[in-house]
């Protein structure tokens, strides 16, 4: 029979001079002691049954098949420094974004944009503090999922002429 290396070898323990103990699977000197082993200790967890429903899963199961709809950039209460007024907006879906889905971009409640791509770019919004938030819609238009809203504060020199 075959049996591990941990399982076959044998240990064993001397008094050092200065009085510490050393130990060794081989016996390094006269005097050595063997030691035997305690069985290792294991552990089996009790089955996992499946978690009950949580409000995240139930919007999930709303969505249509999105797992996750998020705003990934900017993060909430970002300050952003642009003069032109720009703000790149990234999201991510999960799974990808459905053939015939599109999203709409929402800047201070108005629709601004329709994207079918993972970020846009808002141009020429004016500072101050803005929410943002973004949908998926189908082609017709229906409502599939939504992200949160998030407040971010744009930051434009202002012109003293």
């Amino acid at each position: 029979m075959l049996a591990t290396p941990s399982i076959a070898a044998e240990f064993y323990k001397w008094r050092l001079p200065d009085g510490s103990i050393e130990y060794s699977d081989k016996p390094p000197v006269e005097g050595a002691e063997r030691v035997e082993l305690k069985p290792l200790v294991t552990y089996t967890p009790p089955a996992v049954s499946a978690p009950p429903a949580t409000p995240e899963m139930e919007k999930a199961e709303e969505n249509d098949g999105y797992d996750s709809f998020t705003i990934t950039s900017p993060v909430n209460e970002a300050a952003i420094r642009d003069n032109a007024g720009n703000i790149t907006v990234s999201f991510t879906t999960s799974p990808g974004l459905a053939k015939g889905h599109a999203i709409n971009v929402i800047l201070d409640g108005r629709e601004v944009i329709r994207s079918t791509g993972g970020a846009v770019t808002l141009s020429d919004v004016s500072r101050g503090t803005h929410s943002i938030q973004a949908i998926i819609v189908d082609q017709s238009g229906a409502e599939i999922a939504r992200t949160d809203s998030i407040t971010v504060h744009l930051k434009r020199a202002s012109s003293l002429f």
